[in-house]
């Protein structure tokens, strides 16, 4: 789904806040961005696994051309919203290893997602990226635990999008239960400002990444009860509203051997975000942390997030304050430990021909 072009209304004007659709007036007319690539359908219909109601149902076909079927809200200032919605993976989803995309928020033009919700091989994963001055795009992939199919999850991003003066902050629930949080940079610092996309995209089903044809049944996923509400970025509003709540365990860390997040494909690499942070967390979701964060991307920097009972499967891989398991932790890029063992090599075989040749000389003057 591409953006507006620069200086129409539409790349313009802010969407509205707050905003809200359940989709039961039976089209999506309140969305003023939709993203087709293939035969994709986006449609609503009624909501499925006993929900009762009008749901929008996205669908994908394995088809050869099909790899995003999407609709997006309005851009909004950059400041602190709370995005929530529900969405629904059906009984027979089949899993895949890339990730497939269904939520993501864009803070720019040309480049990948800000943030992103994705579910890769029977997990749910978010994907963060950000920028800070004319350093590297950085990218931090976040386990959020199993994804469960036939069954409905309510999601809820609290997220005050970071500027060059704001520092960042994201915090994260599904069912009510905070799955971790995120804190630093979380955009691109550009003057464009977020917005807010749902549906289906598979970057790997593209032709030009070699996808073809596989005959696998087409991709569907539901979304319901999409809201986007500004909140004050001194707020002690944490965490969602009661509602539907469901027993939901904490993230399991990934099994050994799970295949981590290879680099983004915007050149981007990978910096160290380590923050050392003093914080007390109260058992209450309702209370509320100040933590002082530390990083060599950010300064230093103080922001109030949102605190809730910390997850016992969480760990962290990058600071104390980024509480979600770390599929790819923050660094040197993925390529550099090639580049050293190829080095190595190359020192390796210099040595063995200097011992030759010393060798020979010895037997010349001998």
């Amino acid at each position: 789904m591409g953006a507006a072009p620069a200086g129409t209304a539409a790349a313009k004007a802010p969407g509205p806040v707050p905003f809200s659709d359940g989709f039961e007036s039976g089209g999506t007319s309140l969305w003023p961005r939709k993203g087709i690539e293939g035969t994709g359908t986006v449609a609503v219909t009624t909501a499925p696994g006993g929900r009762g109601g009008r749901a929008a149902r996205f669908t994908m076909p394995d088809d050869g051309r099909s790899f995003r079927s999407e609709i997006a809200t309005g851009r909004v200032p950059y400041g602190s919203y709370r995005y929530s919605f529900s969405n629904y993976l059906p009984g027979d989803w089949t899993s895949y290893k890339y990730m497939t995309i269904v939520s993501q928020w864009h803070g720019g033009t040309g480049t990948v997602p800000a943030i992103a919700l994705a579910v890769k091989g029977g997990r749910w994963v978010m994907d963060t990226h950000w920028k800070v001055g004319s350093g590297p795009v950085t990218g931090l992939k976040h386990d959020l635990g199993d994804a469960t199919l036939g069954r409905w999850n309510r999601w809820t991003f609290d997220v005050t999008w970071s500027t060059g003066t704001t520092p960042g902050s994201l915090t994260v629930w599904r069912d009510g239960v905070r799955v971790g949080s995120h804190q630093g940079p979380n955009s691109y610092h550009q003057d464009t400002a977020p917005y807010h996309k749902i549906g289906l995209y598979r970057p790997n089903w593209k032709a030009s990444k070699g996808h073809v044809k596989g005959g696998k049944a087409p991709v569907v996923i539901y979304y319901d009860d999409v809201t986007v509400t500004a909140l004050s970025p001194a707020s002690d509003t944490p965490g969602p509203p009661p509602g539907r709540p469901t027993a939901t365990k904490p993230p399991a860390a990934p099994a050994p051997g799970r295949p981590t997040a290879s680099a983004s494909a915007s050149s981007s690499t990978s910096a160290t975000a380590s923050a050392p942070a003093s914080s007390s967390v109260s058992p209450s979701p309702s209370a509320s942390v100040t933590a002082s964060v530390t990083g060599t991307v950010t300064g230093t920097a103080s922001a109030t997030v949102a605190a809730a009972p910390p997850s016992s499967g969480s760990t962290s891989a990058a600071a104390p304050g980024n509480d979600m398991t770390h599929l790819a932790s923050p660094g040197p890029s993925s390529r550099l430990p090639l580049v050293l063992g190829f080095c190595g090599v190359l020192l390796g075989a210099g040595a063995l021909l200097t011992v030759r040749s010393r060798g020979k000389v010895r037997r010349r003057t001998g």
